[in-house]
């Protein structure tokens, strides 16, 4: 889901607690919107919203991560995530 707010465009992505937690361990410093990264620390809040530049970013950096993990459910999960990310951004370019 697209939104517009009036000082960015932010893509609205579904993410569950672990996967929020996970993003801003390995990832965090590429959450540079405010918005985003209040969304991400927010407990309640199921819909986190990136902008058009962080998602990429994000995506580059957890599939690093996920080909240099020596754990396999790591890998698992963070590979899951990167291509729920990489879904969200397609589907705002389309």
């Amino acid at each position: 889901m697209i939104t517009k707010n009036t000082a960015a465009e932010f893509i609205e992505v579904d993410l569950q607690a672990d996967e929020k937690k996970l993003i801003l361990e390995v990832a965090g410093i590429w959450v540079t919107n405010e918005t985003s990264l209040a969304d991400l620390k927010n407990g309640r809040k199921k819909w986190v919203r990136f902008t058009p530049f962080e998602l990429p970013q994000l995506i580059g950096e957890l599939s690093y991560i996920c080909n240099r993990s020596k754990s396999a459910a790591k890998a698992e999960f963070l590979d899951a995530l990167a291509s729920h990310l990489e879904n969200a951004l397609s589907f705002r370019q389309r």
